[in-house]
């Protein structure tokens, strides 16, 4: 699988409405907006669905995309001749032999009788471009793929604003790894930097959003379902990603993966007006009212005047202070997951079986919010516009 980088051209985004996931309405949607937005034949390749499972959350909560999209696309695949399809992803805290049973995506993957990838089984190192070499392992299932899909889930995001097509690969790297990437990259322009690298290694092919109840406010765990009764895809993930910030409110370009992405040509457009609509136009879909969260000035570094070591340092100084999350002590369980996810070490549980903070370690990249199962995690000063 190959992506141009420095195309010039149209680029279609097909978004439908679709206030349901019932079975037939959501297959019909599907076959439009996979047509109007020219998705690859599939026949007699082998094509990876990569839905967004940060946590394998009930599907009620919007967390997860939805299985019956999953559900939809691989029925859709079938239809089109396709000879093998797999399903896979890696959450925030990867078990051994990870298995999505409570979203319901592992149930579908079963009465569909097609293949659920373990990520986190022999993974392949790769070298991440823009990163000065890091090397991040990837899914071994990757080198047997003609055909990878985005299957992602439109979500606000804290650290990111948003989330979408490109941050869903996010989550080929397993488990805990995702940890030390926050590390290495703390702020929202470094993360970006290295996503992007990830998305030039994993080139995917296709991508469809799953807005029919998408999330708002304190994404992309804690946030609330929001009915949007949209269905996107592109061949572009850029693209797609693009549609979502104007629906939600946001200018495509103050996001910061976005930005990235177009300043290094991995898009496959050249400006906004590239980006054309067959079927509905994104920018008329606007949710002025979603409950977006609040942006926050860019960081600004002399990166090409100082050394890597000392940017670093910096860039941990400057993302200190952005807002802390704060722990509820009454809602917490001590269940630990935000202790083994936090890449800075700033977590404990102390002796009173609650989580205690060392916010001089803590370099605010809100894993911990992510994967807080009940809530207990919110983020200190306003964080909704």
């Amino acid at each position: 699988m190959r992506m141009s980088s420095t195309p010039s051209r149209s680029v279609p985004v097909a978004i439908t409405h679709c206030d349901t996931y019932a079975a037939e309405h959501l297959l019909e949607s599907l076959r439009i907006i996979c047509d109007a937005a020219l998705m690859p034949d599939p026949k007699g390749k082998t094509v990876l669905l990569k839905p967004n499972i940060l946590s394998d959350a009930p599907v009620e909560k919007s967390i997860t995309t939805h299985p019956q999209i999953i559900r939809a696309m691989i029925r859709l695949l079938k239809e089109r001749g396709a000879l093998r399809i797999l399903v896979g992803d890696s959450p925030g805290i990867h078990v051994t032999e990870f298995i999505p049973r409570n979203s319901g995506i592992y149930r579908v993957c079963q009465e569909e009788s097609v293949q659920w990838c373990d990520f986190a089984k022999e993974p392949v190192m790769h070298t991440i471009p823009g990163t000065y070499g890091y090397r991040l392992p990837l899914p071994s299932v990757l080198k047997e793929v003609d055909l990878l899909i985005s299957v992602c889930k439109m979500k606000t995001h804290q650290l990111m604003y948003t989330t979408g097509c490109v941050k869903n690969l996010f989550g080929l790297v397993p488990g805990l790894y995702k940890s030390s990437c926050h590390m290495m990259y703390p702020t929202r322009e470094s993360f970006a930097r290295m996503i992007a690298g990830l998305y030039q290694v994993a080139a995917p092919s296709f991508a469809v959003m799953d807005a029919i109840v998408s999330m708002e406010g304190a994404g992309p765990a804690s946030g609330l379902p929001r009915h949007t009764g949209l269905l996107m895809a592109s061949c572009d993930c850029t693209a797609v990603d693009v549609a979502e910030s104007l629906v939600m409110g946001y200018e495509p370009f103050s996001i910061p993966l976005t930005k990235e992405l177009y300043d290094r040509r991995l898009t496959g457009w050249r400006q906004l007006g590239d980006i054309t609509y067959p079927l509905l136009d994104a920018s008329k879909l606007v949710v002025h009212d979603y409950k977006r969260i609040q942006q926050q000035p860019k960081t600004h570094l002399l990166n090409s005047l100082i050394g890597p070591l000392f940017t670093r340092y910096i860039k941990l100084k400057h993302q200190k202070k952005e807002p802390r999350p704060l722990f509820n002590a009454q809602t917490c369980i001590a269940c630990g997951k935000c202790v083994n996810i936090c890449p800075g070490k700033a977590l404990h549980i102390g002796k009173s079986r609650k989580v205690e903070v060392d916010y001089n370690s803590c370099i605010r990249c809100y894993c911990c919010h992510e994967v807080c199962p009940v809530n207990a995690i919110t983020i200190e000063k306003k964080e909704l516009d």
